[in-house]
Parts: structure tokens; C-alpha cells; sequence
């Protein structure tokens, strides 16, 4: 089969999902972090590169949204806790003019909606 249509990108297995279960019934619920940056829009596919390198499996998403009509992009990633600092250093070695935002804990539960 072609790699068109595989629904999930190759990706380096990361070793720090190495002991973890499997299954996601039994998967061991583990911190995240939601960093923010602004990037060039053609330094974009390296910073994926890069991050997916960095973090392997243990990268949960990346949201990309265009500002400054289209000159810089918006980028959200939920990385693993434990290499928040790694993907720091590595977009700052790779993208100078990358600007770190916000990096807050990633709540996974959603508030129960309320009945109006």
C-alpha cells in the first residue's frame, strides 16, 4: 500500500513511551504540556521535522494557524512534560527567530457540560 494512505505518519518510536502499555484502556494517563510559538511560514516543515524527531510518540498534536496574513504561523504543540526543555532547545538551535509563547499543563478532562 502506498504511504498515501496510512492514516498515521511514520514516526521514530520514542523511547520514553518504550515501558508504557500498549493499550489505551490500561495507559498510564501522563502529564502534558501545551507550548505556544510563532514561527516563519517557511521555516514550518522543519519545525515538524524537528518536534516529531524530538518527541517521536510522545508528541500528542500540533495545531498550525496562520497570522500576520500569512507571513508567520500560530504553532500549539501537547508534548510529554518530561521533554518540554528538549524541543525548546532544539527549535531555538534550529529557528532563532522562533518566538516561545504560553506553556501551560494540558488538562485532558473537559468540563461536564451543563443542562440549560
Amino acid at each position: 500500500m502506498h504511504a498515501f494512505f496510512y492514516t498515521k505518519p511514520a514516526q521514530r518510536p520514542s523511547l520514553w513511551n518504550a515501558a508504557a502499555p500498549r493499550c489505551p484502556r490500561t495507559a498510564v494517563a501522563r502529564p502534558s504540556r501545551l507550548m505556544q510559538m510563532t514561527v516563519e511560514t517557511a521555516s514550518l516543515t522543519a519545525l515538524r521535522q524537528t518536534v516529531t524527531l524530538v518527541c517521536g510518540d510522545a508528541l500528542e498534536f500540533m495545531r498550525i494557524e496562520a497570522c500576520e496574513h500569512g507571513a508567520r504561523m500560530k504553532v500549539w504543540l501537547c508534548v510529554a512534560e518530561s521533554l518540554v526543555a528538549q524541543v525548546m532547545e532544539a527549535v531555538m538551535r534550529l529557528l532563532p527567530s522562533a518566538e516561545f509563547g504560553r506553556c501551560v499543563a494540558h488538562d485532558t478532562k473537559r468540563p461536564a457540560k451543563v443542562a440549560s
